[in-house]
């Protein structure tokens, strides 16, 4: 029986040179152009707010992500779907929130489950508006033929199944292994020589990348020549080393000559786990408070965003797909709720948020849920016991004006925002009602006959 390393365990039980560009003004979002945009999203795994320079980050240089903050807008109330690793990625791709496919718990080497392929997701709309689609990456949406990432809208696939910390870590092209086990030293550079190649070869036709970092999720690896760079640390060298690989897909876009009709977005999966900064916000990776869910947005499409626009509006991932939808002129389903709202205009600066109330979902259970203002926490975590304030009726109450940090309730001055944030969770109560599923154990049972690892056959093609 193969073991996991500890952090595996941890997280369950708990849980390229910069170059020079001038920003362009942004056109309306109804102006006409000779094809439809790119899309890159990249998502880092376990990067906190404030591991970034544009966010104040003051022991760790990242000048490609700034400047993809510099160059086009900074969202500064942008939250995970999840506070951990699958469900956050399922929310990304569906729109939904990550209870409504099933993914609301993480999945391991053992695991069976995976996202549904009655799941709609966004390389599929994208697809199906005429896009080459593309991930290169970590996947951890299950690791079976009917889960892979080939199956749910992308054409081209090179990465791993699953987190860093999971055994067995092979490094894929579709679905055959390429690497094992994969060198995660270098890790990063190929998943950046990946995304590069993809682009050019793509540099004509309409495309959508998904770049799912491995790092800085633990173990941190980096190569020799990347080692001893930064004042943080082992850390500090993971994410700096991250931040030239995504200095090298800006030299793609440049050498493709689509950077200007590009929308390259960067964010993350979640808060920061046992090193890493979430900024100003209590929590890190797995806990109900913000910094376990507000992370990184920086986003830059020179041909329809102003340079060094600014918008503290609340959005999340959630709202990734219905957004690029509208960009492509796709159409999303129609026949299943889609939880995420087109951010078109928020983007653009726009001071007002699509989201009247945002869901932080731990598991199962909704943790938070916030307004425009109030953040009313149910639960949170005190050693191994949670705290299930709402069952003692003892709601924390954080005014985000007032108190980002989420120190002192205001629950005593605010009870009519009180009721109508728990009215608004017991209607999301009554909308998931039935689709709880039990979380799977880190460990599979001793002398069990359980597989381990991606099961593909192949010699199905990398459909």
């Amino acid at each position: 029986m193969r073991h996991y390393l500890l952090a595996t365990a941890l997280l369950l039980t708990a849980c390229n040179p910069v170059l020079p560009s001038q920003g362009k003004a942004a056109a309306p979002l109804s102006s006409d152009s000779d094809r439809p945009p790119n899309f890159i999203v990249i998502m880092a795994d376990d990067l906190g707010w404030g591991d970034i320079g544009v966010n104040g980050a003051s022991m760790i240089e990242t000048p490609n992500i700034d400047r993809i903050g510099r160059e086009g807008v900074q969202l500064t109330s942008f939250y995970a779907g999840a506070n951990v690793c699958t469900p956050s990625r399922a929310a990304l791709l569906t729109g939904r929130y990550p209870i409504r496919s099933g993914m609301q718990h993480v999945i391991m080497p053992h695991s069976r489950d995976g996202l549904p392929k009655s799941e709609i997701t966004l390389p599929e709309i994208l697809k199906d508006a005429g896009y080459t689609t593309g991930m290169v990456g970590k996947w951890h949406l299950g690791h079976y033929d009917e889960h892979w990432p080939t199956v749910h809208g992308f054409d081209e696939f090179f990465g791993v199944a699953y987190s860093n910390d999971m055994q067995p870590f092979d490094l894929y092209h579709h679905k055959t292994v390429v690497q094992t086990p994969a060198d995660q030293r270098e890790l990063t550079k190929r998943y950046a020589a990946a995304a590069s190649q993809f682009i050019a070869d793509n540099a004509d036709t309409p495309f959508f990348l998904y770049y799912a970092e491995t790092f800085p999720h633990i173990p941190l690896f980096v190569p020799k020549e990347a080692e001893g760079l930064s004042a943080a640390g082992h850390y500090g060298d993971v994410v700096e080393h991250l931040d030239r690989g995504i200095g090298t897909i800006l030299q793609a876009l440049d050498r493709a000559g689509v950077a200007d009709n590009t929308l390259i977005i960067v964010t993350s999966d979640n808060g920061p786990w046992f090193e890493g900064d979430p900024g100003r916000y209590r929590d890190r990776k797995g806990g109900a408070h913000e910094g376990s869910f507000r992370v990184p947005f920086l986003a830059r499409w020179p041909d329809r965003i102003a340079a060094g626009t600014r918008s503290d509006a609340m959005a999340m991932n959630i709202d990734l797909l219905p957004t690029l939808a509208a960009f492509a002129d796709a159409q999303t389903p129609a026949d299943r709720t889609i939880d995420g709202r087109d951010i078109s205009a928020v983007l653009q600066g726009a001071a007002k948020s699509p989201h009247d109330i945002l869901f932080f979902f731990e598991g199962n259970d909704i943790a938070a849920v916030r307004n425009e203002r109030f953040r009313l926490v149910l639960s949170t975590y005190y050693k191994t016991f949670k705290v299930p304030f709402e069952q003692f009726g003892a709601y924390l109450l954080f005014d985000l004006e007032r108190d980002p940090r989420e120190r002192f309730s205001y629950v005593r001055e605010n009870p009519e925002v009180v009721a109508s944030l728990k009215s608004a969770v017991q209607r999301m109560r009554g909308e998931i009602a039935g689709l709880e599923k039990e979380p799977i154990n880190p460990f599979p049972p001793e002398n069990s006959d359980l597989l381990i690892g991606p099961q593909l056959n192949r010699h199905s093609g990398h459909h």
